[in-house]
């Protein structure tokens, strides 16, 4: 069996919705004419688009229009972080999480204080500090007697990537990143209205253990919502505005002030939940040379966590890995300046030109560029590449299936595996479509100025190519 045909058998057994129909005898190219015609509507000042069409099986370009020019990529940055990772780490890397204590076990006490060190594990839940304290009460522990110390020294104390907008900084989407984290270093609010109009709304927070104080000031009115949430200098959650009576509820995404409390207030909750009594405080502390390792605990498969990185676009994930290729390859402290140097100098190797530049892992960097053609480039070594072809392939959200393309392309469902991107100004869209022909391309749109009109575009291109 060829090597293309050893990915297509691969791409076959991803989603049972979609299935290749014979191969035709020659390429159905897409129609010029129509593409640039559409384009050529567009006044000029909307023209600032990108976009390159090659065939996945031979490397044949079949549409090119500004394919050298290069772009912010927004999202799209994240199909050259998840490629670089799973071809530098290995699809089977897993972060790790260290717990010692400063003293021994003795009668059920653990003495010295527990010490957390983190390694840029972006995925711990609540889930998961349940299983580790469950681990932890295994060992005889009833009190922990000193406190928690939350090391974080793998990754450096710069919190915000470069060219990250600071009015996305108490957003969900941009949480601060931090070699120890919970919950993405995020909290969803829900504002429920009351009953009665005037009367203080509902606040609920998931996680239910968020441990940051609330101070609630939404009332209810029957006009629409407009709420907003804001931290004090004393870490406290100041929530105002109204909510509709007409609405069930209002929902905030927000980042968290201290990543660091963050993670030791809940598992302090967690461990007393599971009969372990905590007496000391929750601090910042590097792990004393004479603590003793109790236990380690190792994330899922790099593999794994690529899939959710991709398919729900999960920034803080994007940029964890690029800390931790810092560590990994340059030495602790990790930073975006040496994870992003290891990855550009991957993407060389490879074969991208020069020119492009990655500042973050998530694309949420405006300081990012690249062209459709190195999109492109990086998609086709992916997918010819057996050693992370299958688990980077199926990351990517599915045309009307999941992840960020389930409501798009419902004519084209199962048939195109995309990554979508944007920012204000930016918008993206690349990845493979299978063509009814039997053919599989790989496509690359990028838009610095073509506003919503490029969703259009986007629709009339992957038409062209599946149909």
């Amino acid at each position: 069996m060829t090597n293309s045909g050893r990915k297509i058998l691969i791409l076959r057994t991803l989603v049972l919705l979609f299935a290749f129909l014979p191969a035709a005898s020659s390429y159905a190219d897409v129609n010029h004419k129509k593409i640039l015609s559409f384009i050529s509507k567009s006044p000029p000042s909307q023209r600032k688009i990108g976009i390159m069409v090659r065939s996945a099986d031979t490397g044949r370009t079949v549409f090119r229009y500004n394919s050298k020019k290069e772009f912010i990529p927004a999202s799209n940055n994240k199909i050259l972080s998840s490629i670089a990772a799973l071809s530098i780490l290995g699809k089977n890397f897993r972060f790790k999480t260290k717990f010692y204590l400063g003293g021994g076990i003795h009668s059920g006490v653990g003495h010295g204080g527990l010490y957390v060190k983190g390694f840029g594990d972006p995925m711990i839940d609540i889930g998961e500090l349940r299983e580790i304290a469950g681990r932890i009460k295994a060992l005889g522990i009833t009190r922990i007697d000193g406190g928690i110390y939350l090391d974080g020294s793998y990754f450096d104390d710069i919190l915000y990537g470069q060219g990250w907008d600071p009015e996305w900084f108490d957003k969900g989407f941009c949480p601060p990143v931090t070699a120890i984290s919970f919950n993405y270093n995020s909290a969803k609010i829900k504002i429920s209205a009351s009953k009665v109009q005037g009367v203080p709304a509902t606040v609920r927070t998931e996680p239910a253990e968020f441990p940051f104080p609330i101070r609630n000031r939404v009332s209810t009115r029957l006009k629409r919502s407009g709420v907003r949430a804001v931290y004090n200098e004393r870490n406290e959650l100041n929530i105002s505005g109204y909510v509709s009576s007409r609405k069930k509820a209002e929902t905030l995404e927000i980042s968290v002030p201290d990543p660091f409390f963050y993670f030791g207030a809940v598992f302090k909750r967690v461990l007393e939940e599971n009969g372990i009594k905590v007496d000391g405080p929750i601090e910042r502390g590097k792990v004393p040379r004479w603590a003793g390792k109790i236990l380690t605990h190792y994330s899922e498969p790099l593999g794994t966590i690529i899939h959710e990185y991709n398919k729900e676009s999960v920034n803080i994930i994007g940029e964890s890995i690029v800390k931790a290729i810092g560590a990994e390859f340059s030495g602790a402290p990790g930073s975006w300046e040496s994870g992003t140097r290891v990855i550009e100098n991957h993407l060389r190797k490879i074969g991208l030109n020069g020119s492009f530049s990655v500042a973050d892992g998530s694309g949420l960097s405006r300081l990012n560029r690249v062209s459709p053609e190195d999109i492109t480039h990086a998609l086709a070594k992916a997918y010819d590449d057996p050693d992370i072809s299958e688990e980077f392939v199926a990351s990517l959200p599915i045309a009307g299936v999941d992840g960020t393309l389930k409501k798009r392309f419902r004519y084209l469902k199962g048939k195109v595996y995309a990554k979508t991107g944007y920012l204000e100004g930016a918008r993206s869209l690349s990845g493979y479509a299978f063509g009814k022909n039997g053919r599989v391309y790989v496509f690359s749109i990028i838009s610095n100025g073509m506003g919503t009109r490029v969703k259009k575009l986007q629709n009339l291109l992957l038409r062209e190519l599946v149909y």
